[in-house]
């Protein structure tokens, strides 16, 4: 189930993002807009299930995009959220179709009860719609359905799989036991081969193919199941062959996909003989494995066989030598040491976890290297080279070497700079910035996301320079902001409110009240 949340308070969405019962609602993805604009790019680029949206925003209201998707015949429902009661918008809202209206303040418990309703109905559709959609491409699609929803979605029990296989007629194309072969590809590696998506897509299908041949009695692809997820290509085959067999033709398999598509196989597991329902319990403990281990090694094991490894006590890093190293410029000494900690990571621990520590280690020392160069966070941690090779790191252990010798290199660049424009002090730049968004919604988090440095240093630097909070900061200047309005204009108490960045009359009145002594409206009485 994936969820659209569509609110121009970045609190709201904060909030419903953090707090919404993932289990009870099944929900996979959650995908969240600030305006109607950004709604209608994901709702073209995703498949959103439903959408809970806020009524009232800035420049189109939640009605409005409730008819346009209407109008493009996307399929999914809205859930409304306004602090406005009043009749005519929930006529409109239930006019265009919305599944439910609701009301701010947010009540969690009651908006996941009323969600867990409206999913309810949205999942049963789905099912209807799914299982007559199947038996009109025949047969061999419906075991396709069968096996695909019994390796994606691991919570389905052996006696609903049985009432099910019933359902769908497909008694005899069902065997009793499988080898599970689960194999691990490069999508980066995929991609190379190939021109662009299209491409990709063909050699996914020319796998599929070879691993039907191999692993299947007959060619038959729906026991053949290919996904994506986290930079890579899955697939798991569904063998009809005894262990022994099934371990003959991974050996034979595994050299024609090395001639197909080199290094594209990151690694391939066997499972043990198990019965069809427990194929998806298999799956997610040979998937649990992969995620924690690396490997480059482009080999299909027998999982029943691997050991995990200890994991390696304390830091992995002597952070006192490395920022020594890249003081002094030592680029050779560097590199040779952090090439022999990687090595030992991978023979010691040889696990996601441990080559997450030394992402993490390194990192550290880097940031506080370009901290003391005098240089923004945003030289080294924003360029697009480095959140590329950041996301990809973790993907293997080339890919952790390509990201680490991109780091060093420019710690050590900046090391032979000189600082010939010292930047400005980061409270300087921070008040700058408040006086520039003081009307938007801005606390440390948005302040941190800005100039990248976390959200406690910020706090901290600034009441240090500044003898107050950044709360306290904020609040001041908006409030004097507000005695200026009161002072010289007849606008409305609730628009000034709005005008110097409060979201509601009564939070603006006492905050006023603290800062001055008394209501907005006394004051623009005695002013």
């Amino acid at each position: 189930m994936n969820l659209l949340i569509v609110d121009d308070e970045i609190v709201t969405t904060q909030v419903l993002e953090q707090q919404l019962d993932r289990n009870l609602l099944s929900i996979d993805q959650i995908y969240v807009a600030y305006n109607a604009a950004m709604a209608r790019e994901i709702l073209k680029e995703k498949t959103v299930d439903l959408v809970i949206c806020d009524i009232e925003m800035p420049q189109e209201n939640g009605i409005h995009l409730l008819e346009w998707v209407r109008e493009q015949e996307i399929k999914t429902e809205f859930v409304f959220l306004t602090s406005h009661e009043k009749f005519e918008y929930a006529y409109g809202a239930v006019q265009n179709g919305a599944a439910n209206y609701l009301l701010k303040p947010i009540d969690m418990e009651k908006i996941n009860k009323a969600l867990f309703q409206v999913i309810e109905k949205i999942l049963w559709k789905q099912k209807s719609d799914t299982v007559q959609e199947y038996w009109r491409y025949g047969k061999r699609k419906i075991v396709r359905y069968f096996w695909t929803r019994l390796l994606l979605e691991p919570a389905l029990r052996k006696q609903g799989l049985e009432d099910e296989i019933r359902q769908l007629g497909i008694n005899e194309d069902i065997g009793e036991e499988y080898c599970l072969v689960f194999l691990h590809f490069s999508k980066k590696m995929l991609k190379i081969s190939g021109d662009g998506a299209e491409k990709n897509s063909i050699n996914k299908f020319i796998i599929e193919n070879i691993l039907s041949e191999s692993f299947t009695k007959d060619i038959k692809m729906e026991n053949v199941i290919c996904w994506e997820a986290n930079e890579a290509t899955y697939v798991a085959v569904l063998s009809e062959f005894s262990e022994p067999e099934t371990d003959r033709r991974a050996g034979e398999t595994l050299q024609i996909l090395k001639q197909y598509f080199p290094d594209a196989l990151q690694i391939g597991y066997i499972s043990e003989t198990v019965p069809y329902y427990e194929i998806s319990s298999k799956k997610e403990q040979i998937l649990e494995y992969d995620r924690q281990h690396i490997y480059d090694e482009g080999e299909i094991k027998r999982f029943s066989e691997l050991k995990e490894k200890e994991a390696a006590p304390g830091r992995i890093l002597d952070e006192n030598y490395l920022y020594q190293c890249l003081q002094k410029g030592a680029r050779v000494d560097t590199m040779k040491y952090l090439q022999k900690v990687l090595e030992n990571v991978k023979q010691t621990m040889h696990s996601v976890d441990g080559f997450k520590m030394f992402q993490m280690e390194l990192t550290q020392i880097v940031n506080k290297h370009v901290h003391d160069c005098r240089k923004s966070m945003s030289t080294v941690f924003c360029d697009p080279v480095y959140l590329k090779l950041d996301t990809n790191a973790l993907s293997s252990e080339f890919a952790m070497v390509q990201w680490m010798t991109w780091l060093l290199n420019k710690g050590f660049d900046l090391t032979k700079e000189e600082d010939t424009k010292p930047e400005k002090h980061i409270t300087d730049q921070m008040i700058a910035y408040i006086r520039r968004h003081y009307t938007e919604d801005i606390n440390r988090n948005v302040l941190a996301e800005q100039f990248h440095f976390s959200p406690e240093y910020l706090g901290k630097t600034f009441r240090k320079d500044m003898g107050v909070s950044l709360n306290d900061y904020i609040n001041t200047l908006r409030v004097e902001k507000a005695k200026h309005l009161l002072k010289n204009t007849d606008t409305k108490v609730i628009d000034i409110a709005l005008e110097v960045g409060f979201d509601t009359l009564p939070y603006f009145s006492s905050v006023f009240k603290k800062y001055t002594g008394i209501s907005p409206a006394e004051f623009r009485k005695k002013n």
